[in-house]
């Protein structure tokens, strides 16, 4: 908090095509969303396994912040005559019951082909949900990231890069592809916001491309190194890791719409580009 003497703050410029990077939700109040454009990043894991799901044959995501919800939602799905799968994740594992969990390769189109998902991780879906008064919701990682770039960069309306982060906490893992986005998204004109979130995930994001010989290996080394990235060593999922930063490995465009709750793809057809 400043001092409570202190002078108020000037206004600020008014920006052309402004961008902003939100490192945790609770740092954005949902209303100030209004009007804008969201790109939600939950990069280890649930932006990718959305995408992977869409893009494999699935033909919509229910994301639901809780398991009982999440349990219900299916529930009736089922009693509608359709075959829903139930897929999350809770500290980072399979929930009791449910038919998968939040790794994007298990995903296949052999699971999950013509089969709505009913979805719940830690923080991804909670981060949609925080974003419901936005003009247009996409969601955004590495693996899919020239595609969301291209979506917006001569969108005239804000653009608010939301990262999900971990049990309310930053986390390096969301700031590194939202370091990215804004890297291309200003390149191609917008202008960033007054406070420094989005510099930091450029910087974070230079830094890490530098660290390595080869920039790729540079990055997967900041994801194992970070938040999210030490939970899924923990857990033995390093391969998750590796899948999660890989750049535009997928180009496709997830989006959710918070009227029906639902996650449909924006452009078709989605292809997969090999690694």
């Amino acid at each position: 908090m400043p001092a409570p003497d202190a002078a108020p703050v000037p206004d600020a410029p008014r920006l052309s095509r402004p961008l902003a990077v939100h490192l945790l939700p609770a740092m954005i109040d949902p209303a100030a969303l209004a009007g804008g454009i969201v790109i939600m990043i939950d990069a280890l894991r649930a932006s990718v396994t959305i995408a992977h799901a869409l893009a494999h044959g699935c033909p919509v995501v229910h994301p639901t912040a809780t398991v009982d919800e999440a349990r219900a939602l299916a529930d009736t799905l089922r009693a509608a005559g359709q075959h829903p799968l139930l897929g999350g994740e809770r500290a980072g594992v399979l929930i009791d019951g449910f038919d998968l969990d939040n790794s994007p390769w298990r995903y296949t189109r052999d699971a999950i082909a013509s089969r709505p998902l009913v979805f719940t991780t830690t923080n991804g879906t909670a981060a949609l949900l925080h974003a419901r008064h936005a003009d247009l919701i996409l969601v955004g990682s590495f693996v899919n990231l020239s595609a969301v770039c291209s979506a917006v960069a001569s969108d005239r309306r804000p653009v608010h890069i939301l990262c999900a982060g971990t049990r309310g906490e930053v986390s390096l893992d969301d700031c590194l592809p939202a370091g990215a986005i804004a890297d291309q998204l200003v390149l191609a004109g917008r202008e960033l916001a007054t406070d420094d979130s989005a510099r930091l995930c450029i910087e974070a994001f230079r830094h890490a491309r530098q660290r390595a010989a080869d920039p790729d290996t540079g990055i997967l080394q900041a994801m194992r190194e970070s938040r999210g990235g030490r939970n899924l060593i923990r857990l033995s999922l390093n391969d998750d890791i590796v899948q999660c930063s890989r750049r535009d490995t997928l180009n496709i465009i997830p989006v959710f719409n918070p009227a029906d709750r639902t996650i449909r793809t924006l452009a078709e057809p989605a292809t997969e580009i090999a690694p």
